[in-house]
This record gives structure tokens, sequence and C-alpha cells, in this order.
């Protein structure tokens, strides 16, 4: 075989662009960016599932991180945007899709930082615990 082509494959830089594109959009600075990409790649499975939200506009739900997954942190972002925006439970006016970039964020923070991210998100249990 040649070896002289190079394959290249864009998903990658597409859904870098696509995420830079977005985080720029809600002004949110290059760290918040940074630290949502590295996240993403930390794990192959974490970046499938922000590319199949990017194709989809869906979650898969598929990585588990200490236990949470992408609905987990989806959830507990949708709390804490709604009582930020004095909206009630899951409204239409909802930005689902700020709300699911800050859950990839979490995410990947949860992976590097997980004592510091699992003590956030336990003390926001809702009623999920009994």
């Amino acid at each position: 075989m040649d070896k002289s082509y190079i394959v290249y494959d864009g998903r990658k830089v597409a859904a870098y662009n696509l995420a830079a594109d977005f985080c720029k959009s809600r002004g949110w600075d290059d760290k918040f960016l940074a630290e949502l990409w590295e996240g993403i790649l930390l794990q192959p499975l974490l970046y499938d599932e922000f590319v199949y939200y990017l194709e989809k506009n869906e979650l898969t739900g598929n990585f588990i991180c200490h236990g949470y997954t992408m609905f987990d942190l989806y959830f507990y972002h949708l709390r804490s945007y709604n009582a930020g925006h004095d909206v009630g439970k899951d409204s239409d006016v909802s930005d689902k899709d700020e709300i699911v970039f800050m859950a990839f964020h979490t995410m990947g923070r949860l992976q590097k930082e997980p004592d510091t991210y699992i003590a956030l998100l336990e003390r926001y249990s809702g009623m999920d615990i009994l």
C-alpha cells in the first residue's frame, strides 16, 4: 500500500469548530472552550456522545463517569438554568443546547477533578436519592 497518502477524518475539526462557535455565541471565554474540548477528548466514548449530539440533537447516555451519565449532568444543569432564569420545570424557553454544552463541560471536569465535582453534584441530588 502506498504510504504517501494521508487519511484525514475531519469530524474532530468540525466538532471543535462547532463547539468554538457555540461558546463564542454565548460569550463563554477561551478557558471554558479549552476545558470543554479537553474533557471531550479524554474519553473516546464521550467524544462519540458529543458528535452524536451534534448530529442528532440527542444524548445517548452511553458514557458513564463515577456513576454519572450525560442525562444526570443535563438535569443538574437544567435545574440551575431554570432557577437562574426564573422559569419552571423544563420550559420551552430553556436553551437546551446551552444546558447540554454546560453538561459536557461538567463531565470533562468530573473526569479530571472527581472529588470536587462529585461533592458538587451530590449536594443537589434532588429527590432521586432517598
